[in-house]
C-alpha cells in the first residue's frame, strides 16, 4: 500500500474507533426475543410482497440492500427486464473546481447505472416474493416463450449482489448488458431548478476493460477520484450467476477498481455464505415484534424494518432521501429540517439503535464542520446545519442569511432530540457526558446568541425560517426547539451533577423565553404570522410533537392543541406523505387511536408505492419510516418519565401483541391485549430504576425473576391505570398479568382487517 493511503487508512481509524467503541459495548448486547416465544418463520412468510408482474419503475420495483449497495429491479418494457444498481455513499467531488455550483451539483449522490436483460418473448406476468425474513427476491417471470427463474440478494455481510438466472422452454435471455449511469448530479437532469450552474460538465468518460472474466467500468471524477463497478459472469445469461459490487474512491486516496476486485473475489456464493448471510437478517428482526390484526398495516411495518437495515447500519454511511437505490431526484443529498430526524424516528422504539450509529457517529466525527457552519464570532460555542448537506455535514448558515431572517436556526436541535432519545432509551452515561451533551449545549448556543431581550426582559428569536412556510419572529419551530434544548440541559445538568457554569443562564433565559405565539386558531407560524394557507410541515407544532413539551395530559392545552391539528389539517392542498403521519402521530399523544389509524390509512391509500417506497418529485425516504414511528406510538409511548401501554388502540383492533418494544429508561416492554383488554405487561429492565407504567389493566398479579415481592403503587389517572414501582433492579423482568390472559405462540390471532393483503405489485 502506498505511504499517502497508508496514512489516509490510520487517520480514519483514529477518527472513527473512539465513536465504533463508544458504541459498541450497548450495540453487541442486545437481548433476542426467546426462540419459543415466536415462531418466526412462519410469521415472517405473512410478511412478504408479492409480485404478478414486473414493476415498471422505481417505486414498483424489488428492492434489495445492505445498508450500503442496492439493487432496485423492474422491466423498461415488455421485453427488457432492469437491474439498478446504487451504492448509497458515491457522491461528487467537485466543491473545489466549482466552489460556486452548491453542494446539490458539486457533492450531489451520483447513479452508478444498470443491467439490463433482454427476453425472447414478451413478459406476461410473473409470481415472485420478495421474502424480507431472509432478504432474498425469488420466482419466476413468464414470457410468450417461457419461463425465467431468479434468485437475488444484496449479501449482509459483503458488499456483493448476487443475481442468479435460469430459463425454461424456448425462453433465451441474451446476454447481461451494462449501462453506466450519467456522472451528473441527477437535479441538473431535472425540468424546474432554477439553481443549475451555467457550465456544469460531466465527469471524465468510462474506461470499461475485462480481465480473466471480470468487467471493470471505472468512472473518473474531475477531482481525480472515482468509482468501480465490477462484475463477473458464471455461466451465461441464460442459465447462470452474475455477481456485482462497486468500489469507492471520493478524494484519490483509495484504489476503488481493487476494492470492487476483492469485493468479488472474497464472496463465497455457497450455501455457507448464504447461510450467513440469513443469519444477519434473522438476528436483526428478532430484536423485537409486532402483532396487529390489520394485515396491510402490520406487513407495512416489518418491511419499514427491512428497508431501515436497507439503508443504512453501523459503520455505513447516513441515510439519505435514496439509500442505496438511486434514480432521477432533484434531491441527491441530506435534509436536515424534517427528513434525517423522520428516518431515525422508528429505531428506538423498535430496539434497533445499532441502526442510528451511523448517524452519531458522523454528527460526532464531524463536529468541526458543524462548528464552522456558524459564523466566526460564534465558533467558541456554538454550532448548527443548514438544510441540507452532504455526508461531510457541511452546510452553513451565513450572516448574510441571519439578517435577512430567511434561515432555519433549529435544525440541528431538532436532530440532537433524537440523539439524546439515544441517551433516553440505554442510560448510556457516558455517551450523554462525552458527546451528546456538548453538541446539544453548542446547538443551544447558536440560538442563544440571536436572542434579544424587550424593556421587559423577555427574550425574544428575531426573524427567522419556520421550514417550508414563511419568516417570522419568535418562530415557534425556533422557541420549541430552544425550549427543549434548554430543559434538556438543565436536567441533565442536574442529573449528571455536572456543576456547568452555565446553567444559571439557562434557567433564566428559560423562565424569560418569550411564550409561544397563540392565536384565534391556535398555534401561529411566530408573532404575527398566523397558518392561514395549506402547509405540509408541522414545523409549527414542534412543541406538541414531538418534543412533548405541550401534550395531552396537560388539561390547559387540550384546547389549544386540539385547534391548531384542526387549523392545520384544514388547508388540505399542499399535505403530503409526512403530513400524515405527523398527524397520525399528534392523535396518537391525543389517545385517539381511530384518527391516528385514519390518517395512516388516506396515507396508505393516497401516496404510498407498491414496494412502500415514496415521491414527491423524486424518492423521499422518510415518509414511511414515520408512519413506522406512529405505528409505534399507537402501541406504545415513554416520555415524561411513564410507560404507556396501548395509549391509542383503534376501537376496531381487539387482539394486538409485541415483544421487546424499547421504552424510556432503557426497558424492554412485552405486552398482549386480548379481546380488547389488555391482559400481559412483561418488562425487561436493563439498567434498573424507577418504573412508571400507564395502561388500562387494573387488575393483575405482579411477579418478578429477581424477587419474592414487588413494593408498588397504584394510582387511577383518568380513565387509566398508573403503576409506579420506585425501584426496579439491573436484569430484572417484572410481569404483570391477567388471570384470564392466554398465552400464545405468535401468531396467535387471525386477521380482522385486509386479510388477503400484500404489498408489491399484485391482484391482492
Amino acid at each position: 500500500m502506498p505511504f499517502n493511503k497508508l496514512k489516509y487508512t490510520r487517520s480514519l481509524l483514529k477518527v472513527y474507533l473512539p465513536v465504533s467503541l463508544l458504541l459498541l459495548p450497548f450495540i453487541t448486547c442486545v437481548a433476542q426475543i426467546p426462540a419459543d416465544e415466536v415462531n418466526w418463520p412462519v410469521f415472517m412468510a405473512r410478511q412478504n410482497l408479492k409480485w404478478d408482474n414486473l414493476g415498471k419503475d422505481y417505486y414498483s420495483g424489488i428492492i434489495l440492500g445492505n445498508g450500503l449497495l442496492g439493487t432496485n429491479i423492474y422491466k423498461e418494457n415488455d421485453s427488457l427486464i432492469r437491474f439498478d444498481i446504487g451504492r448509497s455513499d458515491v457522491v461528487d467531488h467537485r466543491e473545489k473546481l466549482m466552489p460556486s455550483a452548491g453542494k446539490l451539483y458539486s457533492q450531489s449522490r451520483l447513479p452508478i447505472g444498470y443491467f439490463t436483460l433482454k427476453t425472447e418473448g414478451k413478459i406476461t406476468g410473473a409470481k415472485i416474493a420478495l421474502d424480507i425474513y431472509n432478504a432474498e427476491a425469488k420466482g419466476r417471470i413468464f414470457t410468450t416463450q417461457g419461463t425465467i427463474l431468479f434468485t437475488a440478494f444484496v449479501a449482509a455481510n459483503q458488499n456483493v449482489i448476487s443475481i442468479s438466472v435460469n430459463t425454461t422452454q424456448k425462453e433465451k435471455v441474451s446476454t447481461w448488458k451494462w449501462n453506466p449511469g450519467k456522472s451528473i448530479s441527477p437535479r441538473y437532469l431535472q425540468a424546474y431548478p432554477t439553481d443549475k450552474p451555467a457550465n456544469y460538465p460531466e465527469n471524465p468518460p468510462v474506461k470499461i476493460t475485462t480481465i480473466n472474466g471480470y468487467t471493470f467500468c471505472n468512472q473518473p471524477l474531475l477531482n481525480n477520484g472515482g468509482y468501480t463497478t465490477a462484475y463477473k459472469i458464471n455461466g451465461n445469461a441464460s442459465s447462470g450467476k452474475l455477481l456485482v459490487s462497486v468500489g469507492y474512491d471520493g478524494y484519490n486516496n483509495l484504489d476503488e477498481t481493487k476494492e470492487a476486485l476483492n469485493n468479488l473475489k472474497n464472496f463465497n456464493s455457497d450455501t455457507e455464505s448464504i447461510a450467513a448471510h440469513r443469519n444477519w437478517w434473522h438476528h436483526y428482526y428478532q430484536q423485537s415484534f409486532i402483532a396487529l390484526p390489520d394485515k396491510r398495516m402490520e406487513n407495512f411495518y416489518w418491511i419499514q424494518l427491512y428497508k431501515l437495515a436497507s439503508i443504512t447500519r453501523a459503520g455505513k454511511p447516513i441515510a439519505d432521501l435514496m439509500g442505496p437505490w438511486t434514480t432521477a431526484t432533484p434531491w441527491p443529498a441530506i435534509w436536515w429540517n424534517l427528513n434525517t430526524q423522520l428516518t431515525y424516528s422508528p429505531i428506538f422504539t423498535a430496539n434497533h439503535l445499532e441502526l442510528g450509529e451511523s448517524l452519531f457517529k458522523s454528527l460526532n466525527v464531524h463536529q468541526q464542520n458543524l462548528i464552522n457552519n456558524v459564523p466566526a464570532q460564534w465558533r467558541n460555542d456554538a454550532a448548527a446545519i443548514g438544510r441540507s448537506s452532504s455526508y461531510d455535514l457541511v452546510s452553513p448558515i451565513t450572516e448574510a442569511e441571519i439578517n435577512k431572517g430567511t434561515f432555519e436556526p433549529a435544525n440541528l436541535t431538532w436532530m440532537l432530540y433524537y440523539y439524546y432519545q439515544y441517551y433516553s432509551y440505554t442510560k448510556d452515561e457516558q455517551t450523554l457526558n462525552a458527546k451528546i451533551y456538548p453538541l446539544l449545549k453548542r446547538s443551544a448556543n447558536f440560538l442563544i446568541h440571536q436572542l434579544k431581550q424587550d424593556e421587559k426582559g423577555i427574550y425574544h428569536f428575531p426573524m427567522s425560517h419556520s421550514p417550508e412556510y414563511k419568516n417570522a419572529e419568535d418562530a415557534n419551530y425556533t422557541l420549541s426547539s430552544l425550549s427543549w434544548a434548554l430543559q434538556t440541559l438543565i436536567k441533565v445538568n442536574k442529573t449528571q451533577q455536572l456543576k456547568d457554569a452555565d446553567a444559571d443562564k439557562w434557567s433564566l433565559i428559560l423562565k424569560n423565553l418569550a411564550p409561544f405565539p397563540v392565536g384565534d386558531t391556535g398555534f401561529l407560524i411566530g408573532k404575527d404570522v398566523p397558518l392561514n394557507s395549506s402547509h405540509r410541515h408541522y414545523s409549527h407544532l414542534l412543541m406538541i410533537y414531538p418534543y412533548n413539551l405541550v401534550n395531552w395530559e396537560q388539561p390547559e392545552n387540550k384546547g389549544l392543541i386540539s385547534l391548531s391539528l384542526k387549523n392545520w389539517l384544514s388547508y388540505k392542498n399542499a399535505l403530503a406523505g409526512f403530513s400524515f403521519s405527523g398527524a397520525a402521530s399528534i392523535y396518537a399523544g391525543m389517545g385517539d387511536g381511530d384518527m391516528a389509524y385514519q390518517w395512516l390509512n388516506e396515507l396508505f391509500d393516497r401516496f404510498m408505492q407498491a414496494n412502500t417506497l415514496y415521491r414527491e418529485s423524486g424518492p423521499v425516504i422518510e415518509t414511511p419510516l414515520a408512519a413506522a414511528t406512529s405505528i409505534q406510538e399507537m402501541l406504545i409511548q415513554s416520555w415524561g418519565d411513564k410507560i404507556r401501554i396501548f395509549p391509542a388502540i383503534p376501537s376496531s383492533w381487539k387482539n394486538v401483541s409485541f415483544k421487546h418494544l424499547r421504552a424510556e429508561g432503557a426497558f424492554l416492554v412485552s405486552a398482549d391485549m386480548q379481546n380488547g383488554e389488555t391482559k400481559n405487561i412483561k418488562i425487561n429492565c436493563l439498567k434498573g430504576g424507577a418504573l412508571r407504567l400507564v395502561s388500562n389493566m387494573d387488575k393483575f398479579s405482579i411477579r418478578s425473576n429477581k424477587r419474592s415481592k414487588i413494593d408498588y403503587q397504584q394510582y387511577k389517572e383518568g380513565e387509566k391505570i398508573k403503576i409506579e414501582i420506585k425501584k426496579t433492579i439491573s436484569g430484572e423482568t417484572i410481569q404483570l398479568v391477567s388471570t384470564s390472559f392466554e398465552e400464545k405462540q405468535a401468531p396467535g390471532f387471525p386477521y380482522s382487517q385486509y386479510q388477503n393483503w400484500f404489498w408489491g405489485l399484485n391482484k391482492k
